[in-house]
């Protein structure tokens, strides 16, 4: 798939909009609008660039210089800070639970109230995690159904 990329800076714009040119609609063309328009999370892998479907990331650990994203269909290494990948997670349903951890809710099974201010949250995959004193008001007002509080 060849094409050309250019950015074309107007103050007078409101919002991001990206313009498709072709002679007529493709597959290439096709291709382009679905990556655009589908939840894929553009990932640096240890080995490649590869895209993951943030539908299927259930939790995004920071293990040292790398992060595991543990998903529905396997297990990667990203090889991007944590801040870095939490810029391109839909805040809606993902939420940073300690310092290296950040949780899809889509996958959680049960939150529980441990005490001294720590939540054990369960995912559907039997993972286990638990949060850090400092995120619990936030996740307190996600569980209440409020905004959350950054």
């Amino acid at each position: 798939m060849s094409f050309k990329l250019k950015f074309v800076k107007d103050e007078t714009a409101n919002e991001i909009e990206v313009i498709i040119k072709a002679k007529e609609q493709t597959e290439e063309v096709d291709k382009i609008l679905e990556l655009l328009g589908s939840d894929k999370l553009s990932c640096e892998l240890l080995s490649d660039n590869q895209l993951i479907d943030m539908n299927d990331i259930i939790i995004l650990s920071k293990s040292g210089r790398f992060i595991s994203v543990k998903t529905t269909n396997g297990e990667y290494v990203l090889s991007e800070p944590l801040y870095q990948v939490e810029e391109k997670l839909d805040p809606t349903w993902f939420v940073k639970i300690s310092q290296s951890e950040i949780v899809n809710l889509k996958y959680v099974k049960q939150w529980s109230f441990e005490g001294g201010g720590v939540i054990k949250i369960e995912m559907v995959n039997g993972i286990r995690s638990y949060t850090s004193r400092r995120y619990t008001k936030n996740i307190r007002e996600i569980l209440r159904g409020g905004k959350s509080v950054k």
